[in-house]
């Protein structure tokens, strides 16, 4: 038998990528500053900057990508109803 397996999507994949690179990071950081009493905050603010921004950018294709999905559905479905009302017009005028 086969088992229904969910796919592995690459935004997901970069998303783990980016929690554990993010985690590594803080674990450094934490370090550094453990042995220096400080961390060079330029590098922490452009490592969640990018981070940042690269999630940011996924979200907005993925929202981009569900919002032309839901339009489709809508277009079908008008469609569907204008093709249903044709043929019940149809089927109307032919019992006269």
């Amino acid at each position: 038998m086969k088992k229904n397996r969910k796919k592995i999507k690459t935004m997901d994949v970069i998303l783990f990528v980016i929690a554990v690179a993010l985690t590594a990071f803080t674990v450094e950081m934490i370090v550094v500053f453990k042995e220096t009493g400080m961390i060079p905050e330029t590098l922490v603010t452009c490592v969640f900057a990018s981070l940042g921004g690269e999630c940011g950018a996924m979200a907005w294709i993925k929202t981009t990508k569900d919002r032309n999905r839901e339009r489709e559905w809508e277009l079908e479905d008008r469609a569907k109803e204008k093709e249903d009302q044709e043929q019940a017009d149809e089927a109307g005028g032919a019992g006269e």
